[in-house]
């Protein structure tokens, strides 16, 4: 039997332990031992496991809720099942960011795993276990999992095996440690851990035909990937409190709302979000709106699996390479929101991966003041392109001959130029270009009217030498929303 444990987010009085085991047809009791205390009960009783979705009848899932203990600092969780017994630690969330001067409330932001290149000793999530200090939040922003990589995988057509092929990819990402293997095991082994669902989750491009992938081109065969699919996401990915579709988080003054993109969409460019998402970008908006009417200190942090400062891909470029927010018809409603708040002078922070690049850019108004900044960090490990990547290693080869060689010949560098997007009469600056591997920390204090953010880029590339030139931090950075 293999066992395997994370803290995923929950309600504010919620400690959220995901118990998974796998090789046991009947999986034995569990118990908890939480900040040195033996045998601690659950609240939802003993919890109940229910199959992984991954095709397998021996392998299963629970979730545990418990109250926080006492304690502000970060504290050890042991969990027992059987014979088996692994750790994790969390850290119950604050309800205000702590002031200037003091230690930061420091989220880590990663996305775009793939798992099969990460094979060196200095893997991924050794590198991440070296970053100080300790992340309090960890969001991985889309594509934990790459379920349609291999391009030319050869899927199977009956259910079974289809869950069975997609589920051996969150096994060996999620139990990477109890098998031996690189993965996310010890990423998600320090919580409180939020995942959002993009593309890989599903498939290229998702819900969309990708002829590529043989299991897209019949509606039947999309059907049978699309169930297979968010099954596995639900049962290893999406927290209880994500049902609807979204997460919201404040920590005054900052108002963190979390939205999956992907999951609802259609293929008809008209909807991404459920329902119940839209009313809470709408609630998120008011909320913030009411604080700065009440002359409190206001920020937003919105986030979901795509890039927010991106131009509109044209019909043709959307098909064959994917579709992004701005070409749905629901995506008015973030647009709205966004709007609404920074012409009240209510600023935001956007956070992101996906895009296989970093980046910083600040939007200020037409009086100067800082009312934007988006953050994206992506890839942490690179995918394979074929063609693409045989194609980058002649041209770097060509160029190393000339003197000229690329740090990450493989990886696409982020624009140059700011993307032509109109939104709240903003004008836009890239602060930050970031290239290869990476993970980004953000970092934050509260300041009079605002927040301070420090962004800590982590170059995640094998190569020590490169991972010292390349990891920077980009700071002060203030955003206030009183003069």
């Amino acid at each position: 039997m293999q066992l395997f444990a994370y803290n995923q987010v929950g309600r504010p009085d919620e400690l959220v332990i995901w118990v998974g085991v796998m090789g046991v047809l009947d999986p034995p009791s569990v118990t908890f031992k939480i900040a040195g205390v033996d045998h601690v009960k659950p609240k939802n009783s003993t919890g109940s496991f229910e199959l992984l979705g991954d095709g397998q009848q021996s392998n299963h899932r629970a979730i545990f809720i418990f109250d926080w203990p006492a304690t502000s600092e970060r504290f050890p969780v042991e969990v027992t099942c059987g014979d088996k017994t692994v750790y994790l630690t969390s850290k119950r969330p604050p309800l205000q960011l702590p002031t200037s001067g003091k230690a930061s409330f420091n989220l880590l932001l990663s996305s775009c795993y793939y798992q099969p290149n990460d094979k060196t000793q200095q893997n991924f999530a050794w590198l991440v276990k070296q970053i100080k200090p300790v992340p309090d939040f960890t969001l991985l922003a889309g594509d934990q999992v790459y379920l349609d990589l291999p391009s030319l995988q050869n899927l199977p057509k009956d259910k079974t095996a289809l869950a069975q092929t997609l589920g051996k990819k969150y096994q060996m990402n999620w139990f990477s440690s109890q098998l031996s293997q690189p993965g996310l095991a010890d990423i998600l082994a320090h919580g409180p851990v939020l995942c959002i669902p993009d593309d890989h989750e599903y498939w290229n491009n998702y819900p969309y035909f990708q002829a590529q992938l043989t299991n897209t081109h019949s509606e039947k065969d999309r059907n049978n990937w699309r169930n297979a699919a968010m099954l596995l996401y639900q049962r290893y990915q999406m927290a209880p409190i994500q049902k609807n579709g979204f997460f919201r988080q404040d920590i005054e003054p900052l108002s963190m709302l979390f939205i999956d993109g992907r999951s609802a969409r259609d293929d008809k460019d008209n909807l991404m979000f459920t329902q119940a998402t839209i009313d809470a970008i709408k609630q998120w908006a008011t909320d913030l709106l009411n604080r700065k009417a009440a002359n409190l200190a206001a920020v937003g942090l919105l986030s979901s699996g795509q890039a927010l400062l991106v131009e509109k891909p044209s019909f043709l470029s959307s098909r064959l390479a994917d579709m992004e927010m701005t070409n749905f018809q629901d995506f008015k409603i973030v647009e709205a929101a966004l709007t609404q708040l920074i012409q009240a002078g209510v600023p935001v922070i956007y956070i992101t991966g996906d895009v296989h690049w970093g980046r910083i850019i600040e939007g200020r108004n037409k009086n100067g003041q800082v009312m934007l900044y988006e953050v994206i960090a992506s890839p942490s490990r690179l995918i394979d392109t074929i063609g693409k990547d045989q194609k980058s290693y002649v041209e770097n080869k060509i160029q190393t001959t000339r003197g000229n060689v690329r740090p990450f010949p493989y990886h696409s560098d982020p624009p140059e130029q700011v993307p032509d997007i109109k939104l709240a009469n903003l004008d836009f600056a890239i602060k930050h270009r970031q290239t290869g591997d990476h993970v980004a920390l953000l970092r934050f204090n509260r300041i009079p009217g605002g927040v301070t953010l420090a962004v800590d880029y982590y170059c995640t590339d094998p190569d020590e030498n490169k991972r010292t030139l390349y990891t920077q931090t980009i700071a002060p950075i203030k955003i206030t929303s009183l003069n």
